[in-house]
Formats: structure tokens, sequence, C-alpha cells
């Protein structure tokens, strides 16, 4: 089947995602772990992920350029809608990654991606309630324009005053137990998600992961009743997939097995984040062992995503 730019799907932003995150997990151990040779790895990576995330943005925007249609078709997809965000949180975590390196790259970064993903979760709120869909649509990517927002505070506590990333932290932990309600409701009383959508599982990781993040960025390195709270619901969450592996093994490759990635990387941060202030052994060979899953899970994703792209079978019509 020919390959063309009308279909570079949306959801190659999920590539992004997933390598900022592991770019974002070696910054904090080489800081918190006092791991110093992680911090050459931490920079090839931001390299890496810097020239990736300019390459497929601008790709999108050529393709929203020549095939507008085609763009306002998934902004208006069911399912496909709700990885337009990944745009806006691309920014967000390429900012999050310069934090580390370039401070003033990363206010950048920041200053596009907070506002763009305000827009995003306006526009999307606005399209699920304008329309009409069936449960089957629900899946656990609807997280990632409402929830993304958990994402601001990480470095906006740099950029604005704490009512504004507090605002932001509100609607994304709010409108994730909203969300999740629906997703385990469509989980237990309709039919199972398609092979093609299994992977989103994982999504369910990085709310709770992420809002322990930000929580921490907000209260200047507290960690508390509440941040416990969000740290274990993540980490019940990922033991809970780990007793579906046999699942997930099984399926064949799609891009969503990039929705593997992200949320993986938010565990491990969060897992360096508990070590920084508990300081044992569980907690620092408990990051270094999800560390190392993150690296291999993303480097297997990369290296069957380079196969697809050989066999042709990215940027390609795909089935509804």
């Amino acid at each position: 089947m020919k390959r063309s730019l009308e279909f570079f799907p949306v959801q190659l932003f999920a590539v992004i995602m997933g390598l900022s995150g592991l770019t974002i997990a070696f910054a904090k151990a080489w800081h918190f772990l006092n791991i110093n040779y992680f911090e050459a790895i931490y920079k090839v990576l931001l390299l890496l992920d810097t020239i990736l995330f300019f390459v497929v943005f601008m790709t999108y925007i050529f393709k929203w350029i020549k095939y507008p249609e085609a763009v306002k078709k998934e902004f208006n997809h069911p399912v496909k809608s709700s990885f337009a965000a990944a745009i806006s949180i691309s920014f967000l975590l390429i900012s999050i990654a310069y934090y580390d390196y370039a401070p003033s790259v990363s206010i950048i970064f920041w200053w596009v991606g907070a506002p763009l993903h305000l827009f995003f979760t306006y526009k999307v709120m606005k399209f699920w309630i304008e329309h009409k869909f069936e449960v089957g649509h629900i899946n656990p990517a609807w997280f990632i324009p409402i929830v993304g927002n958990v994402l601001i505070p990480v470095v906006g506590v740099d950029a604005q005053p704490e009512m504004v990333n507090i605002f932001f932290y509100a609607i994304g932990i709010f409108f994730w137990l909203v969300l999740f309600t629906i997703v385990i409701y469509r989980m237990i009383f309709h039919n199972p998600l398609g092979k093609r959508l299994l992977p989103t599982f994982f999504i369910l990781i990085a709310p709770p992961a992420v809002g322990f993040i930000s929580y921490f960025r907000i209260t200047f390195g507290l960690i508390d009743t509440d941040s416990l709270f969000l740290y274990f619901i993540a980490l019940f969450i990922f033991v809970l997939l780990l007793t579906m592996f046999r699942q997930f093994i099984k399926l064949q490759f799609f891009i969503s097995w990039w929705a593997y990635t992200f949320p993986m990387a938010a565990l491990t941060i969060a897992t360096i984040l508990m070590d920084s202030a508990y300081d044992t052994n569980l907690t620092y060979y408990g990051a270094l062992f999800l560390l190392a899953v993150t690296t291999l899970l993303v480097a297997y994703v990369t290296y069957k995503t380079f196969i697809a792209i050989n066999n042709h079978k990215i940027c390609i019509p795909e089935e509804e």
C-alpha cells in the first residue's frame, strides 16, 4: 500500500511523549540518584528528542498545509481527536526535558505548550459535549487532552503564580477522576478494547504518576498523604497490568505501542522523587529497576517502529 503524507498519523506525537519521558527520567536519575554518567545519556537523549520533535512537528504542519481536510478529520475523530492534544503535551515535555539543562529554553517551550494545551482542553471538551458518542468510543486515550493539564505546573511553578498552577492541576486531577470512572465502566460492562487500542491501558498509570510529580513541584518537594495516594494508585495499576502481561505480549505492532512508554517513564520519575524523600534501598533500587525497564521498553518499541516504517506500515490508511 502506497504511503502518503496525507496519512501521517497524529498518534506519532506519542513517540515524542515516550522519548521525552525517558529523557526526563535520566535527568532526574542524574540529579537525585547521584549517578554522574547518566548526565551523558541524558544529553544524548535530549538532542535526539529535540531533533525528532521538530521532524514530527514540522511534518504534521506540512500535512496540515497540504491536506487540511485530513487533519480536520483526525481532529473530529472520536478516538484520534484525543491524540491531537499530544502535540501540546510534546511541547510541555520538551520544556520539562530542558529544565535541568537550559531553563530559558524550557520556559520558551512552556509558553507555547501551556496555552496550546488549554486550547485543546476546551476544544476537545466542547467536541465531546456537542457530539453523540457510543460507549465503545471511550478508551484511556481520552485522558490525554484533559489530564495533560497536570503537566503544566511542573515547569509552570517557575513561570506563573501559584494560583495559575493550581488551576491547571485542579482541572487535570478532577477530570482524571471523572474519566477514570467512565473508562472503568466501559471496560467492565461493555466489549473489550480492540487490539489496536489495548496498549492504551498503560495510559491509566500516567495521571496519578504525573499528578504525584506535579504535586511535588507545586509544594516544592513535599511528599505527604495526598501525594502518596497518587503514587500508590499508579503503582497498583502498574502491578495490575503486569498480571495482564500475556495479553500485551501477543499483540501485533501498532503505533499505539508507544502508549506503553510515557506512563512507564512517569512512574519511574515519581519513584526517583520518592527516593529523594525516603532514601531507602527499596526506593533506590526500585527507581533503577523501573528506569531499566523503561529504557528497554523505549528501545524495543523504537526498533519495532523502524521495522514498521521499513515495511511501509506507517503513513498508510488505517482501519476504522
